[in-house]
């Protein structure tokens, strides 16, 4: 009996704590799929910030395509050791001017180019991983809430209907016309369903805080869904073969790998062209230092690769090819894997969906129910009975719900696994 009372204590606690907290909150925004989208896209910092450094990336292969400037020097006479004049460049005087131009050969500023073009490839790659990656978050949140939330209808609706019972057991223990038991029995009950309601509004709470963090806000919201909008959630046009096969154009991360192959294979080629000397071209002035009066000539130049010849960053650059090219096989046998065993679980769990009508079975329960408490009131089935008909339906409703959660995150689970939009209405 202590233990009974004790139960309900830590119930009413509980409730109460639940009463405060969404008394603190402002009430539910009522949002669709669809809606929550748009506003993560606008909203979520990370995407923004990546989309900064896509700029950022386009920015360098601008400063790639400049060419060097050019070099200007110029030699102001100051006289000589024994007639000394500063700056003396008058009619008697010295001046001599240099200009130089740096020529890259061997293709060194396209390949640079190139690289630079690589780069922006990947800061796209990584945005659209992250974008992947987060929106998956978002749409796994997002379903769990609404189901999250339905299994909280249910079990609301099976409290109010129960605490009427229990009130009426309560008059009728005062008058002595029930077994005090009975109504201890119900109310032990009674705690046992709050527990899992409890239980289910942290699950809840939990999928609302992941959803705030990615949209940035503090907003709660009410999960809406139309049979509509998970009519497209079915394998009827999808081929697995075909699924396999696009990964290594679909999935960013592959892509990735796949520009880490292809930048070694750049940078390879740009170590080998700057084992060529570059180009000097320049003009040169000198106005009574030659041989004759204002000289005027041409001046080139070149380095001698005699001892430089960058053997080593060519060699260095060569291995990376070999590397980056096993990363490539590594993450597409990764991603094909991952494809498999999301098509796999789907197939799994539209065995279980397609095996009977959950819906229709949830309504029939729903009847059930709704006859076992009309005939416990009028006394036609016993307290044993009525008690293990409502554990029965709670747990129905969760595990129902929970399934349908299952399955359209499985659904998704295999957009993220192929890198694809497979299942828009």
């Amino acid at each position: 009996m202590r233990t009974i009372r004790m139960l309900l204590i830590s119930a009413s606690v509980s409730c109460l704590g639940f009463i405060q907290s969404s008394q603190a909150q402002t009430s539910p925004q009522t949002v669709t799929l669809q809606s929550v989208e748009d506003s993560f896209l606008v909203k979520n910092y990370t995407l923004l910030a990546q989309r900064y450094q896509i700029d950022a990336s386009k920015a360098l292969v601008r400063q790639a395509k400049m060419w060097s400037n050019p070099s200007f020097s110029s030699v102001l006479g100051f006289g000589s050791t024994n007639n000394f004049k500063p700056f003396d460049v008058g009619p008697g005087g010295e001046t001599q001017y240099n200009l130089d131009q740096l020529i890259q050969l061997a293709g060194k500023r396209n390949k640079s180019i190139q690289l630079a073009a690589a780069a922006t490839k990947m800061s796209e790659a990584n945005f659209d991983e992250l974008l992947r990656t987060l929106r998956l978050q978002l749409r796994e949140n997002f379903y769990n809430i609404y189901y999250q939330q339905q299994s909280e209808m249910v079990l609301k609706e099976q409290l109010d209907n129960l605490q009427k019972i229990v009130d009426a057991y309560v008059t009728a223990d005062k008058k002595g016309a029930v077994a005090h038991a009975d109504l201890v029995r119900l109310q032990a009950l009674q705690v046992g369903i709050e527990n899992d309601f409890a239980d289910l509004k942290q699950q809840e709470l939990e999928s609302q805080k992941n959803l705030q963090q990615l949209l940035h806000t503090r907003d709660f919201y009410e999960a809406r869904l139309q049979p509509a909008d998970l009519a497209s959630y079915n394998l009827d046009k999808i081929q697995l073969p075909q699924l396999l096969d696009s990964v290594a154009i679909n999935r960013p991360d592959v892509r990735m790998a796949d520009i880490q192959y292809q930048t070694a294979q750049l940078n390879y080629r740009l170590q080998k062209s700057l084992a060529v000397p570059d180009l000097h071209v320049g003009a040169t002035y000198d106005k009574q230092g030659s041989y004759v009066n204002n000289f005027v000539g041409l001046t080139l130049g070149i380095d001698l690769p005699v001892w430089n010849r960058n053997q080593g960053n060519i060699r260095a650059a060569q291995l990376q090819i070999g590397t980056e090219q096993q990363q490539l096989l590594q993450q597409q046998s990764i991603a094909q894997t991952e494809v498999l065993n999301a098509y796999q679980r789907i197939i799994a769990l539209e065995k279980r969906y397609k095996g009977f009508d959950l819906h229709q079975f949830q309504g029939e329960f729903d009847t059930l129910i709704d006859e076992v408490s009309k005939n416990f009131s009028k006394g036609n089935i016993s307290l044993l009975q009525f008690i293990d008909y409502f554990n029965s339906y709670s747990d129905n409703a969760k595990n129902i719900n929970k399934f349908l959660s299952n399955r359209v995150n499985a659904y998704e689970e295999l957009n993220y696994a192929t890198g694809q939009e497979l299942f828009k209405n």
